[in-house]
């Protein structure tokens, strides 16, 4: 059975990306071309292995803008290391990225004998995913495991002499692609089920964290997020939010979602701001739905103080009908925070447009910005654009005094992160240096 021509399209695009060898230390297409061809006209076969490696959580955020980079410099190096140097053993070919994911195909010649078989190439294929796994676990920084999963697909393909060379080749590329899919869509499905099972059984956890006015040293509310139990592959909120939003479960999870936040935040008084993390297709459903949430679970929540926020990349997407439900969310009184502010420029004038009351900077900004002048620069322009605009700014993630020093001194008012409290499934107090 052949690859589908959606598979045959992108392996031809994938094969023309490893013509050279960008910043990888692996060889390219060129340099192995020719070995490959005379593997296929002795041998009549070659063997492919596609590794993908798909991404369920925030990285960059998290992990600053090289964590991609370091992580492919990391698997490539690894699979280098794996495989050997010669072709007749397993050679790389070469790696890139496509969109959030990265892959890495690799190419071998028969083991033994004029083919190899299926439990060999099986037999690969496992070494290499256990290799990656237990690289993604203990060689890389904390957190990255959880968020990163290979997938690894094989295909052993036999020279068509009615194809040309670049055919037979695009050929295995496109069936070891579908192999890779479908380990990745069986891991899917059990993400799926994990989700579904939070869900049914009330295991979401919320968690807290103080959004603060360090000048003022007052707690002007909390962000909130939602995690899984600790056993479960949802542990994570980035993660957990991530898998949500590409299920047909969304709008199951963001009620469950709300219903445990709000049950929860009992704490609050009477003008403490509830932010609540969101994906914007929940919203038609979450402001209405919402009203009477909070009046049976938390009577002292109004609209007026629950900040539904969204990622300023959603923007881009339904422009239109979003504004609309944006326009509607204040009607019914609610307010709207925009995080990520700094990782989306060319959103900004969407961000005016939705006139939030609240923008929250990218972490990576917050992150950097004693590193140099570039973080600081960006954050007094995004400074200047909140206040022109109407809203507050605010700045997350804070670790350290200096960090803090850094943005006041930028001009940012407002914060979070672990310095003032760290995130807890109860309200937390805040903590205020001096």
């Amino acid at each position: 059975m052949g690859p589908s021509e959606d598979n045959l399209r992108r392996a031809r695009i994938t094969l023309r990306s490893l013509v050279s060898d960008g910043t990888s230390p692996l060889p390219s297409l060129n340099a192995v071309a020719d070995a490959i061809r005379l593997e296929l006209e002795r041998r009549g076969r070659v063997a492919i292995i596609y590794v993908r490696l798909d991404r369920y959580g925030s990285l960059e955020s998290i992990f600053g803008w090289s964590i991609v980079g370091d992580i492919l410099d990391a698997v490539a190096e690894s699979l280098s290391g794996m495989v050997g140097s010669t072709l007749r053993r397993l050679d790389v070919v070469a790696d890139f990225t496509l969109s959030d994911n990265a892959f890495v195909v690799l190419l071998s010649p028969p083991r033994s004998g004029d083919t190899i078989s299926d439990d060999e190439l099986a037999a690969v294929s496992r070494r290499v995913y256990e290799r990656l796994q237990s690289l993604l676990l203990n060689d890389l920084a904390p957190g990255v495991f959880d968020r990163v999963h290979p997938s690894v697909g094989a295909a052993s393909v036999a020279a068509d002499a009615a194809l040309t060379f670049e055919q037979n080749l695009q050929r295995g590329v496109a069936l070891a692609m579908e192999a890779a899919e479908n380990q990745s869509q069986v891991y899917d499905e059990e993400l799926e089920k994990a989700l579904a099972d939070c869900i049914d059984h009330d295991e979401l956890e919320p968690l807290f964290e103080p959004v603060v006015d360090p000048e003022a040293r007052a707690v002007i509310g909390y962000r909130s997020s939602v995690r899984g139990p600790f056993y479960s592959p949802l542990r994570l909120p980035d993660v957990l939010l991530d898998v949500a939003r590409r299920s047909v479960l969304l709008d199951s999870y963001g009620i469950a979602a709300r219903a445990t936040t709000v049950r929860a935040a009992q704490g609050l008084r009477p003008d403490d701001l509830l932010f609540l993390a969101c994906a914007s297709v929940e919203l038609p459903n979450a402001g209405v739905v919402a009203l009477s949430e909070f009046y049976s679970l938390n009577r002292a929540l109004v609209p007026q103080h629950v900040v539904f926020e969204l990622d300023a990349a959603e923007l881009v997407v339904n422009t239109v009908s979003l504004m609309r439900t944006l326009a509607n969310l204040r009607e019914l009184g609610f307010q709207l925070g925009l995080s990520g502010l700094g990782a989306h420029f060319a959103s900004l004038e969407l961000v005016r447009e939705a006139a939030p009351d609240y923008v929250i900077l990218d972490p990576v900004l917050v992150g950097n910005v004693t590193e140099g002048i570039t973080p600081v620069e960006t954050i007094q322009l995004l400074v200047r654009f909140a206040a022109r605009h109407g809203a507050q700014l605010v700045a997350p993630g804070v670790r350290t005094a200096e960090q803090a020093e850094a943005l006041r001194r930028a001009g940012v008012e407002l914060m979070s992160g672990e310095l003032f409290g760290r995130a807890d499934t109860r309200l937390p107090k805040a903590s205020f240096e001096g």
